[in-house]
């Protein structure tokens, strides 16, 4: 599939924010999305549709900047961790300048937090 240049360019704005906060990113081959506290490293994996790689980016900021720390981890912890993500990260995309297409942002952001709400320890 072919990057088109806003798309390139979106990617430059998540790489140059993220660089200004240091903290690395890695698009990778492998299919996760992850966030690595120790390292100060998001992974985003490049085989999924650009919008998808673009909002799942966002989303990982959203965790690395949340300042959310519950007094004891729960199912519903957890989900709450992960809606407060995904609005926090919408924020960043937002102030940076991208573009959020509510509709794909919906469905992937429920698609996510339906997992953790049927699979708590995913």
């Amino acid at each position: 599939m072919q990057i088109t240049k806003k798309q390139e360019e979106e990617i430059e704005k998540i790489k140059e924010f993220l660089q200004e906060n240091s903290i690395e990113f890695d698009l990778s081959l492998k299919n996760e999305n992850y966030i690595d506290h120790d390292e100060s490293k998001i992974v985003v994996y490049v085989g999924q549709p650009h919008n998808h790689i673009i909002y799942t980016a966002l989303h990982e900021i959203g965790h690395y900047f949340s300042d959310f720390v519950p007094e004891k981890e729960s199912h519903a912890s957890i989900v709450i961790e992960e809606v407060l993500a995904w609005e926090l990260g919408k924020d960043i995309g937002i102030s940076l300048g991208i573009h959020i297409n509510e509709r794909v942002w919906n469905r992937l952001m429920i698609n996510s937090i339906s997992k953790y709400i049927k699979y708590p320890n995913c």
